[in-house]
């Protein structure tokens, strides 16, 4: 629907050239009609009626005027030989009345796919205008979160930038979402660079520890993008917390792949996982409900030097 929209909406042909086109389309119909009665013998004249109509449907009402105008003079030069009087008015006239209908209806299609077209583009407006007041009151809300944070004692500041960190992966997840095929898709490449570029910025003081995200260029739709982006948060905050005490340097690698359903790899070269692989936390709590939302299954894989997180998913 959006590559029609310059082609039926946005063109800005002149007069004279829409006309020349216009008839150059009657010129092809018109040669396959003669060729079509020479190998037939027979003069229906229906191949004409798709270029009226396809000249009324691409350009405007003139244009399709002017091709059954040009359809009109084929039939009725055609039909001049040895046929006078009723016997050569009566079919050119019939003609003439179907070829007058095929443009009026050319023009009535024209005017509903005009019609369904700015109103796809007014949905996706719209669409646009209602992310960015989500991710600008979200935006705020965060804020207001960290704000609270400062006044309180250590614990409640952490659970309460911990929380902030999670509405701003949701706020994000509307700088990227677009409109494709009716439905609601983010770019997960540039989402979720973002969501661990923002973690490594809040949690900057955990050390000279760098990031690599790897992630071709896929949508996913808004539900199952938010909840990858906050899952990738929780582990990423996790790793930079408890991978690497004493300010040890190190790296996180994220990398996300959809070729055979979603999975989703953490990584890290720190000093691995401690005790069981589930600690309990909130923000476990929260990462196992969002893989139940996604039908996937979360494991812990302990390497030489630090852990692998993996998500695998099937979500329907």
């Amino acid at each position: 629907m959006n590559r029609l929209y310059p082609l039926v909406l946005e063109h800005r042909i002149p007069a004279f050239l829409r006309y020349c086109i216009s008839t150059c389309i009657m010129v092809v119909c018109a040669v396959l009609e003669m060729a079509l009665q020479m190998q037939t013998g027979s003069a229906g004249y229906f191949v004409l009626l798709p270029g009226v109509f396809l000249s009324g449907l691409i350009f405007d009402r003139g244009s399709g005027i002017f091709a059954a105008a040009i359809a009109i003079g084929v039939v009725a030069y055609m039909s001049y030989a040895g046929a006078t009087g009723l016997d050569y008015l009566a079919p050119n006239a019939l003609f003439a009345i179907t070829a007058a209908g095929a443009a009026t209806v050319a023009e009535f299609q024209r005017a509903e796919l005009k019609r369904v077209m700015q109103a796809d583009k007014t949905k996706a407006v719209l669409l646009q205008e209602l992310a960015h007041r989500t991710k600008n009151n979200l935006a705020v809300l965060s804020a207001m979160i960290r704000l609270e944070a400062r006044n309180g004692g250590p614990e409640v500041a952490a659970a309460l930038e911990a929380t902030a960190r999670r509405l701003h992966v949701m706020a994000e997840v509307y700088d990227h979402l677009s409109l494709k095929q009716d439905s609601r898709l983010v770019n997960m490449r540039y989402f979720l660079n973002n969501v661990v570029e923002k973690v490594f910025d809040s949690l900057a003081s955990a050390g000279p520890i760098a990031f690599q995200v790897v992630c071709e260029e896929v949508y996913l739709p808004s539900q199952q993008a938010l909840a990858v982006g906050i899952i990738t948060n929780e582990l990423v905050t996790n790793a930079l917390k408890y991978a690497f005490p004493g300010d040890k340097p190190g790296q996180v690698a994220v990398t996300l792949s959809t070729s055979d359903g979603i999975e989703l790899s953490i990584c890290d070269n720190g000093v691995g996982l401690r005790g069981e692989a589930d600690p309990g936390g909130l923000g476990s709590r929260i990462v196992l409900l969002l893989t139940q939302q996604l039908d996937g299954q979360l494991t812990y894989e302990r390497l030489d030097i630090g852990l692998r997180v993996t998500l695998r998913a099937h979500p329907r």
